[in-house]
C-alpha cells in the first residue's frame, strides 16, 4: 500500500534569508542517485527511504479554502499571500515514478486554476515533454534545471540516472519557445571543474535560458562515507582533507570553500551571464545580497506574475539598503508576518519553546536569528553586512550595508583568477 506523505507542503527553516521559503513537494525523495545527494547528506534522509507519495487532493482542497478567506494556519497566510511555491525543495519532482505517478502534473493543475506563481527545480528532461510543457505553456511558472559544473564524462558518473545535458538543454528550449521562462542552476560546481562552466553558459544561453545560478558543492563532515564512490575519487579519496587543505571552513555541519577561492571564478562567470544577457544569482547563501533580483538567487520576482514574496528576512532587508545605510531589526517588525503560528514548519531543532503567544513567534524566532542564537544565519554571516557597534532601544545590535572586498570586485568586474589557484587545486585532487 502507497504511503502518503504528510509533510509535502510546508514551510522551510531558510526563513532568514529566503523570499520563496513555500516547498511543495510530490514525492519525499527522488530515484536518481547524486552522488552528492544533498537530501541524505543534510536531512538524514533521502533514496535510502521508502517511497511516499503527495496527495494532490489535499492541495486542490486548501487552495480553494484559501481562495473563499477560510485560513486556518501561517501555511494559508502564505498561500493567500500569493508567496511562490517552489516544487522541488526536498526531492525532485520528476524522478522516474513521475511517468507512472504523475502527481507533479496533477500539482501543475491545480495551481494553473488560481494562475498561482510556482518555480520547478529539476535535474529531468521530461519536464519538457509535450504533457508537461502544454501544461506549463498555461502556467504562471518558472522552471530551474540543475546542472553540475564538471566534464561530462564525470557528470554522468556522479548524477546516476539523470538525462545528459544535450537532453536538458532540449527540453529548456522547448519550454523557452512556450514562453516558459527558464533557468540554470549551476550546482553544484566540483571544485578545479570550473573551466566547465564556460560551456554550459554558452548551451544556456542558445537553449534559451534567461537566468543562471551558481553555488559550490559543500562538504559534509560525514562526505567521506556518505558520497559516492565516484565523487570520492573526483576529490582525491578524501573529500573532507581536501577541502580542509583549499582553506575551508565548517558551517553548521559542512565545509564550503573559502570566499577567496570561490569568488573570482563566480565573478567570471555572472560576468560571462550578463555578457550573454541572462541575469545572474549567487546562490551560495553568503552571497545572496549581491544576486540579481529581489527573490534571493532565483530572481524569480523577474519572471513570475502577481507574485508577492516573502520580505521579513535579512536578506530581503539588506537589499533594500544603499551602502551606508544601516539595518534595524525593528524594520522586520514593519513586514508582512503570518499571524499564526510557525512553530509546527519547522524541524525539532528549530522549534520554539516556551512562547505561548502565537502571533510574537514569528518575530521572537527573527529575533533570534537576529542576535545569532538559532544558527548561523545571523546579519553577520553575509558578505556585505558589517556591525556597527550600536544597539537600538531595545538593545538589539545594528549592522549596516557596506563594501566587501567581494563587492568591490564585483562592480569593477575584476576576476583575479589566477594560475596558482588552479595549480594548487591540481596539485590537491590528484596527490
Amino acid at each position: 500500500m502507497r504511503k502518503i506523505y504528510k509533510y509535502s507542503t510546508s514551510l522551510t527553516s531558510q526563513l532568514a534569508f529566503c523570499a520563496t521559503p513555500l516547498r511543495l513537494d510530490s514525492y519525499n525523495n527522488c530515484q536518481f542517485s547524486c552522488g552528492y545527494c544533498f537530501a541524505r547528506t543534510r536531512a538524514g534522509f533521502g533514496r535510502d527511504e521508502k517511497l511516499q507519495f503527495a496527495n494532490p487532493e489535499a492541495l486542490k482542497k486548501r487552495m480553494a479554502r484559501v481562495s473563499s478567506g477560510v485560513i486556518r494556519s501561517a501555511l494559508d497566510e502564505f498561500i493567500s499571500r500569493r508567496i511562490p511555491f517552489q516544487m522541488g525543495g526536498m526531492s525532485d519532482p520528476f524522478s522516474p515514478i513521475e511517468a507512472k505517478e504523475k502527481r507533479t502534473l496533477q500539482y501543475i493543475r491545480i495551481l494553473n486554476e488560481y494562475d498561482y506563481p510556482f518555480i520547478i527545480s529539476t535535474k529531468s528532461d521530461m519536464v519538457g515533454t509535450i504533457e508537461y510543457s502544454t501544461a506549463l505553456s498555461e502556467a504562471n511558472a518558472y522552471v530551474r534545471f540543475s546542472t553540475t559544473v564538471v566534464d561530462e564524462s564525470s557528470r554522468s558518473r556522479l548524477d546516476k540516472g539523470c538525462p545528459s545535458i544535450s537532453q536538458i538543454s532540449y527540453a529548456a528550449e522547448r519550454l523557452s519557445s512556450l514562453g516558459v521562462p527558464v533557468s540554470f542552476r549551476f550546482q553544484p560546481i566540483i571544485p578545479g571543474h570550473e573551466h566547465n562552466a564556460e560551456g554550459l553558459l554558452s548551451i544556456a544561453n542558445n537553449s534559451g535560458v534567461k537566468h543562471i545560478s551558481a553555488e559550490y558543492l559543500k562538504v559534509p563532515l560525514e562526505a567521506n562515507t556518505k558520497f559516492s564512490s565516484e565523487l570520492i575519487d573526483l576529490l582525491g579519496g578524501d573529500p573532507v582533507s581536501v577541502y580542509m587543505a583549499l582553506g575551508s571552513r565548517r558551517q553548521g555541519s559542512e565545509y564550503s570553500l573559502p570566499l577567496s577561492y570561490r569568488g573570482g571564478y563566480l565573478i567570471s562567470m555572472s560576468k560571462q551571464a550578463k555578457t550573454l544577457g541572462m541575469t545572474f544569482g549567487f546562490a551560495d547563501n553568503e552571497l545572496l545580497l549581491h544576486s540579481d533580483g529581489n527573490s534571493c538567487c532565483s530572481a524569480s520576482n523577474l519572471y513570475l506574475r502577481n507574485a508577492n514574496f516573502f520580505s521579513a528576512n535579512i536578506v530581503s532587508l539588506a537589499k533594500k539598503k544603499q551602502l551606508g545605510e544601516k539595518l534595524y531589526f525593528s524594520e522586520l517588525a514593519c513586514q508582512w508576518l503570518p499571524e499564526q503560528s510557525l512553530a509546527s514548519y519547522l524541524n525539532s531543532k528549530s522549534r520554539l519553546k516556551g512562547l505561548q503567544d502565537e502571533p510574537v513567534k514569528w518575530l521572537s524566532y527573527l529575533r533570534k536569528i537576529w542576535l545569532g542564537e538559532y544558527g548561523q544565519y545571523s546579519p553577520l554571516f553575509f558578505d556585505g553586512i558589517s556591525p556597527t557597534g550600536e544597539l537600538d532601544n531595545f538593545g538589539i545590535p545594528i549592522y549596516i550595508r557596506d563594501v566587501s572586498s567581494f563587492y568591490s570586485q564585483l562592480a569593477s568586474n575584476e576576476t583575479r583568477i589566477t594560475h596558482h589557484h588552479s595549480d594548487i587545486t591540481e596539485a590537491i585532487l590528484t596527490r
